[in-house]
């Protein structure tokens, strides 16, 4: 069925009738753990069942709903040694199989510890085979905005050639400061950190399966960015980490950490020294219902390790990328009425066999995230948060997937098909259905210079005959006035009611 605008465009194979659809109402959050379980040797512990697993939220049992066994998130069957994945668009190929998200980070990592980890990662690459048992996008953290220096493959020569190839406009900067004691060459390193793995976990929340983030660098310390900190800013960085914190539980994102700093003395009674504390504990300074501040409780929150105090960065890379391809998923409802959004319940998993160790995410802040609500009239009065996710994904090459995108060029500027199954659609009172989304294009010259850019507040509303099938796609008309000059297009959509992003990049 196909209708003009301002009326919705579907592209929908089969007609399916309203007695074959049915609406799923629930009151409370599914939680969804990936859990790892490792023997003494810290070797993967296969062939465990749901009765062997028992999950606690806040101390109070909990039943499992869901229960996944790690060969259900395997590759498709007879696809080893086959190139699947060559770019996101790939991605629908493998279903629910992991990925990798490998991150250097330019921010918070001195010159030379930077530059000794992508030694090591030229390393790991080498001893892998040709293809890629993991599709793995290769991301560079930067103080100016997140690069891509490889979409998803599973190419080993391609990624090695990014390597070579990526040079950033802060490496200067970067080793200037490190021959001056430095750490690094960023003085807000906590917020540009926050920052990015915001857009990572909103980059790849309609990946279905497991999203490794491999973080390869220092990250920010507690002692440098925080102990200065004002009231009213110690709230903003509890308020920052809530959003990282939501965004990665939705995204079914785990954190890892690799620490090139090379074999070091650790003091367990400094707060700047990395070590295995957990959050809620006292040392935090966080109280009992959160998750300390500093980046490694960000990683144990989200259910990863940290790796550091060893001069094998290759083999940490290696043994992070292995981990995350085995592991069991359990979900559950929590049985605790208490829907308190700024209250973080913790999460334990333990096995029968009290020998075998449990790696899983420690916990979760209570309630959905908040959604800000776009503000009328003018761009100046938006919320925060909502100008940071469009402009931040709107500065980047990264493809947001959460929204399937598909733009079509008009004389008056694009229709954006995108699949109807990924937006919310609110009920009306004569019966029909509304969803209302923010656009932003930004058109761009060949040398990636911005030319200029638009935003609209659209809205499309179908009928309550319409049925939203697999493959349906509803349109959006957006005018746009492409800038003289422009070479590339990049377009960015967000979900009103959820927050969800996606993108595209289009010719002019």
């Amino acid at each position: 069925m196909t209708t003009a605008a301002p009326r919705p465009v579907w592209c929908q194979e089969t007609p399916v009738s309203q007695t074959d659809t049915k609406t799923l109402h629930v009151s409370s959050r599914l939680v969804v753990l990936d859990v790892v379980v490792l023997d003494r040797d810290g070797k993967f512990v296969p062939n465990l069942d749901r009765s062997q697993f028992t999950v606690t939220e806040d101390k109070a049992a909990q039943t499992i709903r869901n229960f996944d066994s790690p060969d259900g998130h395997e590759m498709p069957a007879g696809s080893a040694g086959k190139m699947l994945v060559g770019s996101s668009a790939d991605l629908p190929k493998i279903g629910n199989a992991p990925v990798n998200v490998l991150v250097f980070d330019e921010v918070n990592t001195p010159f030379l510890q930077l530059a000794y980890a992508r030694q090591m990662m030229e390393r790991y690459l080498k001893r892998m085979p040709e293809v890629l048992p993991v599709p793995t996008l290769f991301l560079a953290a930067g103080a100016k905005k997140i690069a891509v220096l490889h979409d998803y493959t599973q190419n080993r020569a391609d990624l090695l050639e990014s390597i070579h190839t990526h040079t950033t406009d802060t490496d200067f900067t970067m080793l200037v400061n490190t021959l001056n004691g430095g750490r690094s060459g960023s003085d807000d390193g906590m917020v540009k950190t926050l920052g990015a793995l915001t857009q990572i976990a909103s980059s790849v929340r309609g990946v279905p399966g497991r999203k490794n983030v491999i973080w390869v660098g220092t990250g920010y310390r507690n002692a440098s960015d925080l102990n200065n900190l004002s009231n009213v800013d110690n709230d903003k960085v509890k308020a920052a980490i809530q959003t990282v914190t939501d965004r990665m539980l939705s995204a079914h994102a785990t954190l890892y950490m690799i620490d090139p700093e090379g074999v070091i003395a650790r003091d367990p009674g400094n707060p700047d020294s990395l070590g295995n504390g957990m959050p809620g504990d006292a040392a935090t300074g966080y109280g009992s219902y959160s998750p300390g501040l500093g980046f490694e409780n960000l990683v144990y929150t989200t259910g990863g390790r940290i790796l550091a105090g060893r001069n094998d960065v290759d083999a940490e890379i290696g043994q992070t990328a292995t981990e995350g391809t085995k592991y069991y998923t359990l979900a559950y409802v929590p049985t605790s009425a208490n829907d308190a959004s700024v209250r973080y319940r913790k999460i334990s998993v333990k096995v029968n066999n009290p020998s075998l160790r449990v790696i899983t995410r420690e916990g979760y802040f209570g309630g959905e995230e908040k959604v800000d609500a776009v503000a009328p009239n003018t761009v100046k009065k938006q919320p925060k948060q909502l100008l940071f996710d469009l402009t931040a994904a709107a500065r980047t090459t990264l493809v947001y997937n959460g929204l399937h995108i598909e733009p079509e060029h008009t004389k008056n500027g694009y229709v954006l098909k995108v699949k109807a199954s990924d937006l919310t659609w609110t009920p009306q009172p004569d019966g029909s259905r509304l969803a209302e989304v923010t656009v932003v294009a930004v058109g761009y010259s060949n040398r990636d210079k911005e030319m200029g850019q638009h935003a609209a507040e659209l809205k499309q509303q179908i009928e309550a005959s319409d049925v939203i099938g697999p493959q349906s796609q509803v349109g959006f008309a957006f005018p746009f006035a492409i800038p003289l000059g422009t070479s590339r297009v990049r377009v960015v959509m967000r979900d009103a009611a959820t927050g969800t992003l996606g993108s595209a990049d289009t010719k002019p």
